[in-house]
């Protein structure tokens, strides 16, 4: 199970600082909860599943699920 480490936690952060935009203003764009996005980049949530994970996964937090998980699940699906 991949896990989001401190260190990319304080990446994000400084980027956000960088290009001078706030996480609120990030969250709206992308069609998030800012109290979400702040969830995920405190550390307090741990991005499995849901908006939380599609944060991560659109901040650069985890990788997008490959293609041949997600094929498995399809077809552990279609044999029940």
């Amino acid at each position: 199970m991949q896990r989001i480490n401190e260190n990319d936690l304080n990446r994000v952060k400084e980027e956000f600082f960088l290009r001078g935009e706030t996480v609120a203003r990030w969250a709206e764009r992308n069609g998030f909860s800012s109290s979400a996005v702040y969830q995920v980049l405190s550390g307090r949530c741990q991005a499995r599943r849901g908006d939380s994970h599609r944060i991560a996964v659109k901040l650069g937090l985890k990788r997008e699920p490959s293609e041949s998980k997600v094929s498995i699940h399809q077809h552990e699906e279609a044999a029940m």
